[in-house]
């Protein structure tokens, strides 16, 4: 989503910045956007038997969404 489109809308409206298979991971990335000062909530986490099976969304606030990019693009970077 570009910056133009975020400004029309909400700021505060949950945008999704990144997308999981794994509960577990979604919550470490959770934890390490919220110590970064960005909140983030998950979404679709809730999956009972189908974990790992569907996509587990990581959305912020649009405001932040860009700067939330950013964070996860230069962390997978490190991790490679």
């Amino acid at each position: 989503m570009s910056d133009q489109s975020q400004a029309a809308g909400d700021p505060h409206e949950l945008v999704t910045v990144y997308t999981v298979n794994e509960p577990t991971l979604a919550e470490l990335i959770r934890k390490e956007l919220v110590m970064e000062g960005i909140r983030c909530e998950i979404g679709g986490e809730n999956q009972a038997g189908l974990a790992g099976v569907l996509s587990i969304d990581l959305m912020v606030e649009a405001v932040n969404a860009d700067r939330a990019r950013k964070f996860l693009a230069r962390h997978e970077q490190r991790s490679e």
